[in-house]
């Protein structure tokens, strides 16, 4: 499995979907593995057609969560701050989630309107969280630019498929197995990784992206990821779980009553968007990111595989 460190640079107000209470629609200070996949395998079929969705959806799935980087293009070190919880406070990095609300997440109040009174639409007013791009305590300077930090992973056998329809574009022909010798497939990886550097150039993430949000501009898809690095985001070479005792939670990981964890437990739901009203494909409780594990109790994590964000045991 090939591994790459995907930097985006965030251009525009982006709102992750979190939780509604009454008329607040509040957002995530992270962005969460399945909505960073949502918008790559959009961008993606974007690209290459919409005929291709069923095998689409499989190939960014390796993806882990991306975590906000803060500081300039010309200084930064793109070290991402890690979620992690003390004295049950939740944090990024040293940010507590408060702090970095303050500091960087707005609000937008809207109402709907009545046409003939010119007046607002009853039980229609409502609050949106967005965040910023860059700090709003330092919009002048601008060095407290906001970046966000992922990896994302691709089997062999992936790769092969986004090669071929790279090639073929929408052609319906079917794909003739050929061996290759190693200088075209060094062209072939090099086409694949120009690919990607092209087409995810630029996506749209989260909600309202029809509305001026979601923008993020890509800036590096780097090859270099170390066994140490993946180690620090949780996983081995191949995609499997890989978490020292008492190490905060890079993913969201399968709850199960043999575990012992300090930290919170979220209900996850992933929903399909692909039919015209949006449905739950699946629900399940989840310890949180940055939550510490103290004793699995036997359980074998080599089983556990990242999907979208979240380790899942696979059957």
């Amino acid at each position: 499995m090939i591994w790459f460190k995907l930097i985006f640079k965030q251009n525009q107000p982006i709102h992750i979907g979190s939780v509604e209470w009454g008329v607040i629609n509040e957002t995530e200070i992270f962005i969460p593995g399945w909505t960073m996949w949502g918008a790559l395998t959009n961008q993606f079929l974007k690209t290459i057609g919409f005929r291709k969705i069923e095998s689409a959806k499989k190939f960014f799935e390796k993806i882990t969560n991306f975590y906000p980087v803060i500081g300039n293009e010309e200084e930064v070190n793109f070290n991402p701050l890690f979620p992690g919880y003390n004295k049950g406070d939740f944090y990024l990095g040293d940010y507590l989630e408060g702090k970095f609300k303050f500091e960087f997440v707005d609000t937008l109040v809207s109402t709907a309107i009545e046409p003939l009174l010119r007046s607002a639409k009853d039980e229609s007013l409502h609050e949106f969280e967005y965040i910023l791009p860059k700090s709003k305590l330092d919009l002048y300077n601008r060095s407290k630019q906001l970046y966000w930090v992922g990896l994302i992973g691709f089997e062999e056998e992936v790769i092969k498929d986004i090669n071929s329809l790279i090639t073929n574009g929408n052609n319906d022909q079917d794909i003739k197995e050929n061996d290759k010798n190693d200088e075209s497939k060094k062209n072939e990886d090099k086409d694949y990784n120009d690919f990607l550097l092209d087409v995810f150039s630029k996506v749209y993430i989260g909600g309202d992206i029809k509305y001026g949000f979601g923008k993020l501009e890509l800036l590096n898809l780097s090859i270099d990821v170390t066994e140490e690095e993946l180690s620090e985001w949780n996983i081995t070479g191949n995609g499997t779980a890989s978490i020292k005792p008492n190490f905060p939670l890079r993913q969201f990981f399968k709850f199960s009553n043999e575990i012992k964890f300090e930290g919170e437990l979220k209900l996850l739901s992933e929903f399909d968007f692909t039919q015209n009203i949006p449905r739950v494909q699946e629900a399940g409780y989840f310890i949180n990111v940055g939550s510490k594990v103290s004793d699995f109790n036997g359980i074998d994590l080599s089983k556990y595989h990242l999907t979208k964000g979240k380790f899942e045991k696979v059957k």
